[in-house]
């Protein structure tokens, strides 16, 4: 018995410093919501590389100032940027530039800070962009997931809630005056949520690998 619960104590540490060393995860775990990085230099020096082509493209239309003013900055991830290029048929940046404008990034960033997972609601609500346009329209919204323990004797569910950023495709769904045929709205869940930058004022989100870019 004592050479099990030794056993058992051992593994128990190695899983809570496993935890402890990969911050910013999904699950919310231990990590720190604070880093003392700016919303861009967050993205430069990210460990696992996710953001190399993301901060190319910020600093190609001259945006670091506005990626680091913003008060909710929803960033994707290089993922996403393979996936618009093969959309596009576009082997380069410099071919991608061609095609695309600033409105790229600057539809995932927002005057207003308090754009979190706690202030969100189930039914999505429409942020001004700082792409100002028509094309661009997005809303926020959380939704609500759950997970299942499998035990011996039972198997407990529990709820846990994901931000979501949606893109509206003409109106936003289930407003009053939506039209007949409306195409439906996209939603974009976080990978990453509510963490705060250096100045304090800005909150950094990151959308899900697979997040599909809308291309402006």
């Amino acid at each position: 018995m004592n050479r099990y619960i030794k056993f058992v104590a051992i593994i128990l540490v190695i899983a809570s410093v496993g935890c402890k060393k990969d911050d910013y995860l999904t699950d919310g775990g231990l990590a720190k919501a604070v880093t003392p990085l700016s919303n861009y230099d967050y993205l430069a020096n990210h460990r696992y590389h996710y953001f190399d082509t993301v901060v190319l493209i910020i600093d190609h239309f001259n945006l670091k100032d506005s990626v680091n003013k913003a008060g909710t900055f929803f960033a994707f991830t290089d993922f996403s940027v393979t996936a618009l290029m093969n959309s596009l048929q576009v082997t380069t940046l410099n071919d991608l530039f061609s095609k695309v404008t600033s409105k790229l990034v600057t539809q995932y960033l927002f005057s207003d800070a308090g754009i979190t997972l706690d202030n969100a609601s189930e039914a999505a609500k429409q942020y001004a962009n700082w792409a100002a346009a028509d094309s661009a329209l997005s809303a926020v919204k959380k939704i609500e997931n759950t997970y299942t323990i499998n035990l011996v004797n039972s198997a407990p569910a529990y709820s846990y809630y994901t931000l979501q950023y949606v893109k509206i495709n003409g109106v936003l769904d289930d407003s009053p005056n939506m039209p007949p045929g409306d195409v439906v709205d996209v939603s974009i869940p976080c990978q990453t949520t509510g963490v705060k930058t250096s100045n304090g004022a800005t909150t950094l989100h990151v959308l899900a690998n697979t997040a599909t870019l809308n291309k402006l």
